[in-house]
């Protein structure tokens, strides 16, 4: 009987690492689909003979829709079923990337962007819910810390594989590469979601809600569109008139929230969880980190291709040394975790700021002999320091959430982020684009609007201290 229940035991264990791979896969797909634009944009610029307004929006436009449905997709899953709406999400994911790499015009590629990211919303909550699921309380804090390394690695993986596609011109499909590539991933994961993810669902679901799902997009939306067109409007009234508006449409959408936790306890944003303090600072720091992580690689990005001549593949391989200073520092990370708790995540914001302060005083003094060599140590430093933070931070802001929460505070977390890459995106972009375009001199407009995630990184640091320190009571050998 014994052996029996350990090869049970055994089997079990093994289907749940192959179920966690599967979503760790499609957790590392949506992140490298989240950046790898960025290193195409000047080929796509030309080919499409797109705007620099159609550049950020297939940026912008991939992380508001993912955004605004990740709520809602963890919601989905609670109610009809996680392995269900993942598959679905999948299967949209895929067919949306297609579209995008056949698209012939700058607006049909910014539409198929934002199905893809509208999908991708729909599937990235499933992974963290069903992780809830599949692992217990003192079990997921190495799971979690491993998917939130995930977003640093995914984001720089999707850097260097497009700049080595668009480069190497596979096929003669040039940028359209970095899309197609997405299609028999997607088959393959869809095929494997449906062998080894086990189904489960909320026992205690609650009802979407339309009417906040369109409240909250335009509240983001009538933020990150002016300004990221705003520029290019010139700032005429209109664009004042939508960011005027902006916080009574954002006032409307917690009222409406309210009122349903009042009357049916099923709004779209958990409200509940922002009583417990871990949550609630969780999600300002999530935020704060993400404008900087969404500010400096478009702007760094652009800069040495369109500026320095740097090749697609050069480009993404400036920004190798934050992936490989990411997984260096990773076991110091858990340690820092560990031992000091939340204040690893003040440590690595303060690590990041200072190490972008580096970067941007290298871009200034080498000027236009700039290598990709130069930026080697101050990236490094940066993405170690992006580990120290983002480490601790998952652990203890889903630390105390109910199972039955599970798939409504992944996706409030994962949301917070996503509208914070928006606003470091069109901070920064619309920084650097109108220096660019009033002076034409790019070294000023990457290092002035390197400010703005310099700024951000700091701020969530400092914002840390607000968390309470639940991962000292994790076990030492979690």
């Amino acid at each position: 009987m014994k052996n029996e229940e350990r090869s049970q035991d055994r089997g079990a264990t093994r289907s749940r690492t192959v179920a966690t791979t599967v979503l760790m896969v499609a957790t590392f797909m949506d992140l490298m689909d989240s950046t790898i634009t960025n290193v195409a944009l000047p080929t796509i610029g030309k080919d499409l003979n797109a705007t620099p307004e159609q550049l950020e929006w297939t940026l912008a436009g991939y992380v508001i829709a993912f955004a605004t449905l990740l709520i809602t997709g963890g919601r989905l899953g609670d109610i009809f079923g996680h392995r269900r709406i993942f598959v679905i999400g999948i299967v949209g994911f895929t067919l949306a990337s297609l579209g995008a790499a056949l698209s012939q015009t700058g607006d049909l590629l910014v539409a198929a962007r934002v199905l893809q990211g509208g999908f991708a919303g729909i599937m990235v909550p499933q992974v963290l819910s069903s992780v809830q699921v599949m692992f217990a309380p003192e079990e997921r804090a190495p799971v979690l810390g491993i998917i939130g390394a995930l977003s640093s690695l995914g984001a720089i993986g999707g850097l260097i594989l497009g700049g080595w596609l668009v480069t190497a011109d596979l096929l003669d499909m040039g940028w359209r590469s970095i899309f197609v590539v997405n299609v028999p991933v997607g088959v393959v994961l869809v095929a494997a979601a449906l062998l080894f993810v086990p189904r489960s669902r909320s026992e205690h679901p609650l009802r979407p809600d339309l009417v906040g799902v369109l409240l909250g997009g335009l509240g983001v939306f009538l933020v990150v569109f002016p300004l990221t067109d705003g520029r290019a409007a010139g700032w005429a009234w209109w664009i004042w008139a939508m960011l005027t508006t902006a916080p009574l449409v954002i006032a409307a959408f917690i009222w409406q929230q309210r009122r349903m936790l009042e009357a049916h306890g099923s709004p779209l944003l958990p409200l509940p969880l922002f009583r417990d303090r871990g949550f609630a600072s969780g999600q300002l720091v999530q935020v704060l980190s993400s404008i900087g992580n969404g500010g400096y690689v478009l702007i760094l990005l652009y800069y040495v291709q369109s500026a320095l001549g740097f090749t697609a593949l050069a480009a993404g391989l400036t920004l190798l040394p934050f992936a490989l200073g990411s997984m260096a520092a990773t076991p110091l990370a858990i340690l820092a975790t560990r031992r000091i708790g939340k204040w690893a995540v003040l440590l690595g914001g303060i690590v990041q700021a200072a190490a972008l302060t580096w970067v941007l005083w290298t871009v200034w003094t080498a000027g236009a002999s700039l290598t990709g060599w130069d930026l080697t140590a101050p990236l490094a430093l940066t993405g170690a320091g992006l580990m120290t933070l983002i480490m601790p931070l998952t652990s203890i802001t889903l630390e105390s959430v109910p199972t039955q929460d599970a798939g409504a505070a992944s996706g409030t977390l994962t949301t917070f982020g996503q509208v914070g890459m928006v606003l470091g995106v069109a901070l920064a972009g619309t920084m650097f684009f109108g220096i660019l375009q009033d002076t034409a001199d790019a070294r000023d407009a990457v290092t002035t609007a390197l400010w703005v995630p310099i700024v951000a990184y700091g701020l969530a640091g400092l914002a840390s201290v607000t968390m309470p320190d639940r991962t000292k009571a994790l076990p030492q050998d979690a």
